[in-house]
């Protein structure tokens, strides 16, 4: 696969995820010496995210992975997101990893047909290749193609923007706002619910607790 990765940072990147780089990077050779790093903190977390997809769409490359400087995954996590994309039936491929709320909660969301925003149940069960209507890209994998047929070339935030609400009137997160072009576009948006990638909350927040939490098991998750 021709990829590159990319990633927004305040001007720092966590140890973990740094070691995360390596072991991947080393992995597969591949990848090496291909990253994009595009300074800028939260403030302008969509302006970020556009300068990134700008900066990848000028590279010729045909795959982004975007990692976000808080991640922890594996080489394995890579390689299974990376088989699983395909750039007719699987465009747009994210890995899993949750949020930070009580109880932890999936990035992604499906709307039903009042585009009321629902969290899936995610088990060992669940689909490999889920489909959602919108997910952060933390641990993403986008093809150029899909840039390209969902981006605003009118606006000065082409893909990603702040303060995006649903139909509802709900605000939703500069990624679902990029994803909303997506839909759009007709491009179909999965979730790899076997990439179960670690988010830095402090602790790391991963598969184990968010199945603890499921369960009603509310004793101390793992620590990373």
């Amino acid at each position: 696969m021709n990829a590159i990765v990319g990633m927004n940072t305040n001007g720092s990147c966590t140890s973990r995820t740094l070691i995360s780089l390596t072991r991947m990077f080393n992995a597969d050779p591949a990848l090496q010496s291909r990253l994009i790093l595009v300074e800028g903190g939260c403030a302008d977390f969509a302006g970020g995210r556009n300068r990134l997809v700008r900066e990848f769409l000028s590279t010729g490359i045909d795959w982004l992975l975007v990692v976000d400087s808080d991640m922890v995954f594996t080489a394995e996590d890579w390689e299974t997101l990376r088989d699983s994309a395909d750039t007719t039936e699987a465009p747009f491929v994210t890995g899993t990893y949750f949020v930070d709320n009580d109880p932890p909660r999936p990035c992604c969301v499906v709307f039903d047909e009042q585009f009321n925003a629902h969290s899936p149940r995610l088990t060992e069960d669940t689909d490999a290749l889920l489909r959602v209507h919108a997910s952060g890209i933390g641990f993403g994998l986008i093809h150029r193609e899909v840039f390209l047929a969902a981006g605003d070339m009118t606006s000065d935030h082409e893909w990603f923007e702040h303060g995006w609400k649903t139909p509802k009137g709900e605000t939703m997160p500069e990624d679902y706002a990029f994803c909303s072009r997506v839909n759009g576009a007709r491009i179909p948006i999965y979730l790899n619910t076997k990439v179960r990638v670690g988010h830095l909350k402090p602790r790391v927040l991963d598969w184990t607790e968010y199945q603890q939490s499921l369960s009603g098991d509310r004793s101390p998750a793992r620590k990373g």
